[in-house]
């Protein structure tokens, strides 16, 4: 995300030689990111769980749960965006942080005073969401003060490693813990590791610049300018159109899939647990590869090659049959290569967005994109709780998952695939892009 317009005063600490592992500030920010990601992913299994298993929801309930949770993103992204661009990132995140510590925390304890409903969850479940999506579109953005635009890479791949990380330990555990627990205290973890990612950020030395204010703000025309970011721009505009299009599909069938697990092929907590433990192995390896790829292939080419790989792969869920453990293998096992191409794809399209993005326009880039690629994928999740109810779970999965794979078209129909390498500035991109429509 840091660009030519940045300012030399701007430039982040930590030398050009010494790479990321002399970046301090940047490690405790990964550091408490990774630790924070584990107990997203314990919430992840443990709140629907709690919905299914302690409050006896069916595919309406959890496909509405999946959607308050993920509705702010759809509202909330450009207003949040444009909040960002005009405040220091890191008092947000930690005030986002407390609060989702508050809210996780409240789970439980309602549970344990026998006061949880279905109405409640909803509740907490949305304002979990607000937070989310606040903090989201402040990291995106905080990440480029931290590093050098050569490191930019490899920072978001370790970024992007935490997620892989949390995924196959999270998953696990948290199965485990719902095992002999109960779902509502898994939550528990959650709570606290946002503790962790608090402490951790409060501790970051490096000063983070003042927002430079412009000559006049006006949050409509901030909003518009955010929106028509991504939709003029080439790059972002197909990076968005793909990526909103696999979210929805992604939702419709996540919103769906602990309950198919559960009803269908007769999964136990812990064994969705493993599932998601060992799809993630595949999500850690393409993390650790994606910055040796762009090394040694064409950007643009390895992009393609990981959304294909990536966006396909939920075929496998409504194929697979016969015995529990042939389903959870089977199902694991395919999530791997799945999980690979997502990772290295994500990894790519963050850098790729980061490097073709003003550094004043970058909150509002990421909001754009949050309101598209969450928002969007949040009605995936309201739809396929609908169509679940209605067709049934496996016929559900179905659609899911052939729309998925069919997304991945107008990839093929843009630049990005004849772009050779990560450009240095969002001029040279336009340039790129210039260039690609003089000779098409």
């Amino acid at each position: 995300m840091s660009t030519e317009s940045q300012s030399d005063s701007d430039a982040p600490a930590a030398p050009r030689d010494r790479g990321l592992w002399a970046n301090h500030d940047f490690t405790k920010f990964w550091v408490g990111e990774t630790i924070s990601l584990m107990g997203v992913q314990v919430t992840a299994l443990a709140l629907p769980l709690t919905a299914v298993i302690s409050l006896h929801a069916g595919a309406e309930q959890t496909g509405a749960l999946r959607f308050v949770q993920f509705i702010p993103f759809l509202f909330l992204s450009l207003l949040f965006g444009v909040w960002a661009d005009r405040r220091r990132k890191r008092p947000l995140m930690i005030t986002a942080n407390v609060v989702r510590c508050v809210l996780i925390a409240l789970v439980p304890v309602l549970a344990w005073m026998d006061a949880l409903s279905m109405a409640g969850l909803y509740a907490l479940a949305l304002g979990i969401g607000v937070c989310t999506v606040l903090f989201d579109v402040c990291w995106m953005s905080y990440v480029p003060t931290l590093v050098q635009k050569e490191h930019l890479v490899e920072a978001n791949g370790k970024v992007n490693s935490s997620f892989s990380v949390a995924d196959l330990a999270g998953p696990g555990i948290s199965g485990l813990i719902v095992q002999i627990f109960t779902a509502p205290y898994a939550l528990l973890i959650d709570a606290f590791s946002y503790l962790v990612s608090v402490f951790t950020l409060t501790s970051i030395k490096r000063p983070e610049p003042e927002p430079t204010p412009g000559a006049e703000r006006h949050l409509g025309r901030e909003i518009r300018e955010g929106i028509l970011l991504v939709t003029k721009n080439p790059f972002l505009r197909v990076i968005a159109t793909i990526g909103s299009a696999y979210n929805f599909c992604y939702m419709f069938i996540d919103g769906i899939f602990v309950l198919y697990c559960v009803k269908i092929l007769g999964f136990t907590p812990f064994t969705i647990g493993l599932v998601f433990s060992l799809s993630s192995v595949g999500g850690l390896l393409g993390s650790l590869a994606a910055s040796r790829f762009i090394k040694r292939f064409p950007y643009g080419r390895i992009y393609v090659v990981a959304v294909v790989i990536g966006y396909s792969g939920s075929l496998l869920v409504p194929l697979v049959t016969g015995p529990t453990w042939l389903a959870a293998a089977v199902i694991g096992g395919g999530f791997v290569f799945t999980r690979f191409g997502l990772s290295v794809a994500n990894v790519v399209a963050l850098s790729l967005r980061q490097a073709v993005t003003p550094q004043h326009m970058m909150a509002r880039m990421t909001a754009g994109m949050r309101t598209l690629l969450s928002g969007l994928g949040t009605l995936g999740a309201l739809a396929g709780g609908f169509v679940g109810a209605s067709l049934g779970l496996r016929e559900a999965i179905w659609i899911g998952a052939i729309a998925s794979t069919v997304s991945t078209v107008p990839l093929f129909l843009s630049i990005i695939p004849r772009l050779p390498k990560l450009p240095e500035s969002p001029e040279e991109a336009l340039e790129f892009a210039a260039a690609q429509r003089g000779t098409a």
